[in-house]
C-alpha cells in the first residue's frame, strides 16, 4: 500500500517554528479559538499528553517518530504529531506548564537542548491522506468515529476520491468507510433540515459512535428510511424530518 510519504524527506525543524493544526480531525468536535496555550491545555485534558511528557522526559524524543509537517499560510503546520508537539513545548517551557497548571517532571538540560529541534517529514495534506487514513481510520492508532468520518468526508469531497477507493487504499474490507460516511451524512442532513445541531449537546464529547452503530440496526434504518446501497450518492436519510431528530436526541 502506497503512503505517499518518503523517509528521505525527513529533516529537523525548530519546535518554536512549528504550529498546531487546528484542522486536525481529532479537534473538530471542540471549540478552538486559535490560542496556542488554550490548545495545549485542551490536548492535555482530552488526549493524554501527560503520558508523552513522561516518556519524552525519560527517554528523549524517538527519532523514528518524525512529525508530518505541511507548509501552509507561511507556517510549518504539524498535520501529524500534535500531541507530541504539545508535550515537547511543555517540557521546553516550565513557565507555560505553570500557566496551564500542569505538572511536568524536571528534565536534564542536555535532553532539553536535544528537544529544541525535532525530526519532521515535509509533505502536504493531499500527499499524506493514505498514510494518515491507514494509521488513524483502519490502523492501530485509531481516532474516534467522528474524527474518522470527518477525515473520510474531507478526502472524498476535497480530493475527489471515491469511497471505494478510500477503503481500498487504507485496507478497509468491512465497509467501515461507507458506514462512517453515512453517519456523517445523516448528521449533516439533520442540520440542513433544522432538526438537530451538533453544538446543541450538554456533553463536551460528541458521541457520534452511538449514531454510527445505531445506523446498522434494521429498526433504525427502517425508521429513517435508509437504503442498503453501495451508491455513495445515496447514503443519507430517505426523507428529511423529525424522525432524524428523535434518533439524534441522545447525542
Amino acid at each position: 500500500m502506497a503512503t505517499d510519504v518518503n523517509a528521505e524527506q525527513v529533516t529537523r525543524l525548530e519546535v518554536s517554528n512549528l504550529a498546531f493544526d487546528v484542522k486536525n480531525p481529532r479537534l473538530v468536535e471542540f471549540e478552538i479559538d486559535g490560542n496556542e496555550s488554550n490548545l495545549i491545555k485542551l490536548l492535555w485534558e482530552t488526549m493524554d499528553v501527560r503520558e508523552l511528557v513522561l516518556s519524552i522526559a525519560a527517554s528523549g524524543y524517538f527519532e523514528h517518530e518524525a512529525m508530518i509537517v505541511a507548509r501552509e499560510g507561511g507556517k510549518n503546520v504539524v498535520i501529524e504529531g500534535n500531541r507530541r508537539l504539545a508535550a515537547v513545548k511543555l517540557l521546553l517551557s516550565p513557565a507555560l506548564a505553570k500557566e496551564l497548571n500542569v505538572n511536568i517532571p524536571v528534565v536534564d538540560p542536555k535532553l532539553l537542548d536535544s528537544l529544541r529541534e525535532i525530526p519532521a517529514l515535509l509533505s502536504t495534506r493531499k500527499g499524506t491522506w493514505r498514510h494518515l487514513g491507514f494509521k488513524h481510520v483502519n490502523g492501530v492508532a485509531k481516532w474516534g468515529s467522528y474524527a474518522k468520518s470527518r477525515y473520510i468526508a474531507h478526502v472524498h469531497r476535497d480530493y475527489g476520491v471515491a469511497l471505494d477507493d478510500i477503503a481500498q487504499q487504507i485496507g478497509d474490507t468491512h465497509k467501515t468507510v461507507h458506514r462512517l460516511y453515512r453517519g456523517l451524512m445523516v448528521i449533516e442532513q439533520a442540520e440542513r433540515a433544522g432538526v438537530y445541531q451538533r453544538s446543541d449537546r450538554w456533553r463536551g464529547h460528541f458521541a457520534f459512535s452511538h449514531l454510527y452503530v445505531g445506523l446498522q440496526c434494521s429498526g433504525v434504518k427502517e425508521f429513517l428510511r435508509l437504503h442498503d446501497t453501495d451508491d455513495e450518492n445515496d447514503l443519507g436519510v430517505g426523507a428529511e424530518g423529525h424522525q432524524v431528530e428523535h434518533v439524534l436526541g441522545e447525542l
